[in-house]
């Protein structure tokens, strides 16, 4: 199957549409979820960037948070769990030397990392997504 023609595929599975309600936006978070998997390929990351924002734009409407950066959010939860790079490294598998690079803003975070530190710290996906500067997770 082409690329487009999965794209398109899952357009019509997911309907990316205004999140508007908490009932949309746990659905948009939901099928996000659903989307992110180990190496997603281009087809799937062009929805995971329009649920992403989707998502972003509600949270930030309801929530007046401001964003913060993956690295910002790594370190924080780092911090607030009294954890270091190495303790994350091991349990994840994702390698200390990324971390590390991610901490000091040095490169960003695959797909599969986002979804690997996401599960280890039970929160969603979303927490590592840069969506500020289109540089955000390499489809790795």
């Amino acid at each position: 199957m082409s690329t487009a023609t999965e794209y398109r595929n899952l357009l019509l599975k997911y309907l990316p549409r205004p999140i508007r309600s908490g009932k949309d936006y746990r659905r948009a978070l939901a099928q996000l979820e659903s989307l992110m998997v180990p190496q997603p390929g281009e087809a799937r990351g062009r929805p995971i960037e329009v649920l992403s924002t989707l998502i972003e734009d509600y949270e930030s409407r309801q929530h007046h948070t401001s964003r913060v950066s993956p690295s910002q959010m790594l370190a924080h939860l780092l911090d607030a769990r009294g954890l270091k790079c190495a303790d994350v490294a091991k349990a994840t598998g994702i390698g200390q030397a990324t971390l590390s690079s991610v901490l000091a803003d040095r490169r960003g975070l695959s797909k599969a990392n986002v979804l690997k530190l996401a599960s280890y710290f039970n929160v969603s996906p979303v927490v590592f997504l840069d969506l500020t500067n289109g540089s955000q997770t390499r489809g790795r």
